[in-house]
């Protein structure tokens, strides 16, 4: 889950002031807390899980400084325990299950103990049931040009199964290659691949302009794909997520990492900061093609 969990840096950045209420005679007194930042996709590994901590807003913020690599972690499935094992990376490390052929399942409680710097964390989460497409995206879609993108087009519709007692849905169309284009058609040619568009206006003057994916809400299991959906031509997954309470929320509270605020009361992580949240997907694969000359 590496584009959902990059978007979660937010929280970092700005928690610090967040925590000092209105009434503190200066804005930039710090107080430690610790980050969990959790997301368990069902059929997926356990993994890509942080521990950070909050960092001073007078320093210069750096995300392998904030990791955290001894924390004590704990998850509990449904009661069992799945013994878990720091993994080094480029942004401070990750955690994940030692035995790395597990697989998230749904309709389970997964517990999470975090015990670090002197904090105890606990949260929970309840994975959503497996669902499928009802009528999936189509193999391949022709981008009808720039001056065509506001007519309808009942080839755009998709569909999904219901899942019991998720009131929204997080949609996400990812460009899964963009620098190869041609090598996709057939036959093949040497035509690289492009944005759609110079200037968008949907990520315009926000953090997420240079990323692959877009991100959305469904209130109910169907929507259109909209072209404004697409970043790029070429390869992209459409993925439709259903999640828990939590996993919601926290796609609510950050904006698709367009918002600079975190409202640390409506997290679900007892005794620190972050998120433990869970959904189940279902994913597509589907090639947009650019308009014709």
């Amino acid at each position: 889950m590496k584009n959902i969990s990059s978007m979660s840096i937010v929280i970092l950045a700005c928690v610090s002031l967040l925590l000092t209420s209105c009434e503190d005679p200066v804005p930039t007194d710090y107080t430690l807390e610790v980050v969990l930042e959790g997301f368990l996709l069902v059929g997926e590994p356990l993994n890509n899980i942080r521990v950070y901590r909050t960092l001073p807003v007078t320093d210069t913020f750096s995300i392998p400084e904030a990791s955290i690599r001894d924390a004590l972690f704990v998850v509990t499935a449904d009661g069992t325990d799945i013994p878990m094992e720091f993994t080094p990376d480029s942004l401070g490390g990750t955690y994940r299950a030692k035995d790395t052929s597990y697989r998230v399942l749904s309709g389970v409680t997964y517990n999470a103990d975090v015990r670090a710097l002197g904090f105890t964390l606990t949260a929970s989460s309840k994975t959503p049931p497996l669902f499928n497409w009802v009528r999936a995206p189509r193999d391949t879609f022709r981008y009808p040009g720039k001056d065509n993108e506001l007519f309808r087009y009942d080839s755009l519709d998709i569909y999904w199964q219901a899942v019991p007692g998720v009131t929204q849905y997080i949609l996400s169309i990812e460009c899964l290659d963009t620098v190869a284009y041609g090598s996709y058609l057939n036959p093949q040619t040497t035509d690289t691949n492009r944005r759609l568009r110079e200037v968008d206006l949907f990520d315009d003057g926000t953090l997420i302009s240079s990323e692959r994916t877009r991100y959305g809400f469904a209130l109910q299991p169907s929507t259109p794909v909209v072209w404004n959906g697409f970043k790029w031509f070429g390869l992209h997954e459409i993925r439709a997520y259903a999640p828990d309470k939590a996993f919601l929320d926290w796609f609510r509270l950050v904006g698709f990492g367009r918002r600079n605020q975190y409202d640390y009361r409506l997290s679900n992580v007892k005794g620190g900061l972050g998120v433990w949240g869970s959904a189940s997907v279902a994913k597509y694969r589907s090639f947009l093609l650019k308009d014709k000359p």
